[in-house]
């Protein structure tokens, strides 16, 4: 027992000593040590920042969706859990969005938590890291079980963790998915072959994980190869589908997550495909697999670098698939992969005709190429085994190892650029002057002023967003306010010769501000004139133009005068407003509603009849009255009742496996 307990230790520390050298390997080859891996130094694109960031060359501007859209959403929900609240509703972008049932928030997967605990830049390399030692820990256990050798699994393990599309993904929800991916396989494996209630728990929480992920898309290609990896285990059709009911059961405790993404989705523009391009990539671009150049394509989407060794070791695998059945399985996703993601017929008619990205899927190449090249060098080292004596064949296999893990840091060092303390000012004069305004209003950034979804690291409430899961029936009352549309670096943008005549939509929704890059022409003056608006400008820097709404109509408000309404706390979730009216009115509140918003008045329950994204309105009697707005969405305490659901079923599964 004592000896055994030694080795035990012996085998923990070894464990714990080869993760801190992964670690820190990986750590300093990528430059964690110099600053957060985000490509803040697009700032210096854009104003209000620009005059403050240095001008150098950009790196990696492509990766711009941690710097507007991640960063600020974790800024958003530390502010939200500081104040003791949950992040259920944003009211900063697009008008006021669901929060925590958009997926890609990703605050249910602990790989996040690192930021929510340390901060957006004291934790963001630590998140990363963590993304990368799961994926490679992961692939290390699913290779060993899968019975490839130490050599062969430790190549497969690295090719999974620090191929292309994992490396230019690793800052997004898709990494995040796809890292605890091979857990999923090898617990899926176990639990049809052994039904032990250890590999029950651990598939449902490994399906958990990537449920949490946040990227819905990848979430169903990852089902449909599990699926097919479970009809490749020889087991009957009983265990399949028991292991399939644990998984879903796994799925289930995501509910929280998964039933108001669902209502999210239903009612939002990406349901309708809206925003997204039809592409696919070119063929030339296949050459990525053995080089890291991006050469005439995107060079995020068409990231698919495998190394020369792993590619040469990967066709090896595949030319097993006769004896491995696992092996035929991963060629032919391998082969489906690139069917269609590079141009050819089929691909562009999936394109064309889908609502998410076919492009995405090469994140699962380096998962089946992992497999088969850890096949492949298994193969060469038996063949090699007969003519060479055992030490050298283990001495070439490592080198083989090194080798294509070297190739693989050299490709991933500088995919991402680093963030320096310059490229991230907190603030400019501009944002100061808006910070100190007390008021309760809404600011239309124009052109490429403020990127979308900035403004949420600021507090500042903006009527865009950049997002696919943005309501639709907000973007339609929106659209009032002019014509929105797109640049080349960024997303929802109104130009300041396409806003509307007039201006009532602007006044209406209570936009207070207007905001300018300073070298347009464009003034109050020349702007009110030219679309019969009322405009003063209350301030001109380096850093932008402030141009003030002077008909803008305050966001809680009486139909006519005949009373006031005053606002006693607001957070994103609550408002309490104290109104007293002379006659019958109503009280407007200038947010767009969305299920889950419900009103009292005076205590007792009030029916809000506006659809998606109309203004909320509250019909009031004459009198005082008091005035509460919740957020508390139905959905929520579904999906609550999912996840429960999905206990008790594991529950259930374990007591039998049990008895």
């Amino acid at each position: 027992m004592v000896a055994r307990r030694a080795k035990a230790v012996r085998s923990g520390l070894l464990v714990a000593i080869a993760l801190c050298s992964v670690g820190a390997t990986l750590w300093f080859t990528l430059d964690m040590d110099e600053g957060p891996l985000r490509s803040d130094n697009v700032k210096a694109m854009v104003w209000p920042w620009a005059p403050l960031v240095p001008d150098r060359p950009l790196q990696a501007q492509e990766l711009t969706d941690p710097v507007w859209q991640f960063a600020p959403w974790f800024e958003f929900a530390r502010r939200e859990l500081a104040g003791g609240r949950l992040p259920l509703w944003n009211p900063h972008q697009d008008g006021g969005v669901p929060f925590l049932a958009n997926p890609q928030t990703t605050l249910a997967t602990p790989l996040t938590w690192p930021i929510l605990l340390l901060g957006v830049d004291d934790g963001w390399n630590i998140s990363l890291l963590a993304r990368l030692l799961l994926a490679a820990v992961a692939a290390l256990l699913w290779l060993r079980q899968s019975g490839r050798s130490v050599p062969a699994a430790a190549l497969g393990g690295a090719l999974f963790t620090l191929a292309g599309p994992s490396v230019a993904w690793l800052a997004h929800p898709i990494a995040l998915t796809v890292a605890p991916v091979p857990l999923v396989l090898l617990f899926a494996t176990r639990f049809a072959t052994n039904g032990k209630r250890s590999d029950a728990l651990g598939l449902a929480a490994a399906t958990c994980l990537v449920v949490a992920g946040g990227h819905p898309e990848t979430v169903v290609a990852v089902a449909a190869l599990a699926g097919f990896w479970l009809l490749a285990v020889p087991v009957s059709w009983s265990r399949r589908a028991l292991t399939s009911g644990v998984a879903l059961s796994g799925a289930a405790l995501a509910g929280p997550l998964l039933v108001p993404f669902i209502e999210y989705f239903v009612l939002s523009e990406a349901r309708f495909g809206s925003g997204r391009l039809h592409f696919t990539l070119p063929v030339s671009a296949l050459k990525r697999l053995v080089t890291s150049a991006a050469g005439d394509s995107y060079p995020v989407e068409s990231a698919a670098f495998l190394s020369v060794g792993g590619l040469v070791l990967a066709c090896i695998g595949a030319a097993a698939w006769r004896a491995e059945r696992h092996a035929g399985l991963c060629a032919v996703a391998a082969g489906a992969v690139l069917a269609v993601t590079y141009r050819n017929p089929l691909a562009v008619v999936l394109a064309e005709h889908a609502t998410f990205y076919w492009t995405r899927l090469l994140v699962l190449l380096p998962l089946v190429a992992a497999y088969l090249a850890a096949l492949g060098l298994d193969t060469v080292r038996s063949v090699a085994r007969r003519a060479v004596r055992p030490v050298l064949v283990s001495a070439l296999s490592w080198l083989a190892v090194a080798v294509v893990v070297a190739e693989l840091l050299v490709a991933a060092h500088g995919v991402h650029a680093i963030s320096r303390p310059e490229h991230r000012p907190r603030s400019t004069p501009l944002l100061d002057v808006l910070a100190a305004d007390p008021d309760v209003f809404r600011i239309l950034p124009l052109h490429t002023f403020l990127p979308p979804n900035a403004a949420t690291a600021l507090g500042l409430d903006d009527v865009r967003g950049y997002d696919a899961l943005t309501p639709h029936g907000w973007r339609t009352q929106r659209a009032a306010m002019g014509r929105f549309s797109g640049t080349s670096t960024v997303s929802d943008v109104l130009e300041p010769w396409e806003l509307a005549r007039g201006g009532a939509a602007l006044d209406y929704w209570n936009v207070k501000y207007l905001l300018l890059h300073p070298q347009f022409h464009y003034d109050a003056a020349g702007l009110g004139r030219d679309f019969a608006l009322d405009l003063e400008e209350v301030y001109r820097g380096a850093d932008g133009v402030i141009l003030r709404n002077r008909r803008c109509l305050p966001r809680v408000r009486l139909e006519g005068e005949s009373g006031t309404a005053r606002i006693v706390t607001r957070t994103p979730v609550l408002w309490k407003i104290e109104v007293e009216t002379e006659r019958a009115s109503s009280l407007v509140v200038a947010n767009p509603f969305f299920p889950g918003w419900r009103a009292t008045v005076d205590g007792r329950a009030a029916t809000l009849a506006a659809r998606a994204g109309e203004v909320i309105e509250l019909p009031l009697q004459a009198g005082r009255h008091s005035v509460e707005l919740t957020y508390r969405p139905a959905s929520l305490l579904l999906g609550l009742a999912l996840a429960a659901t999905g206990v008790g079923a594991l529950a259930l599964t374990c007591g039998r496996r049990r008895s």
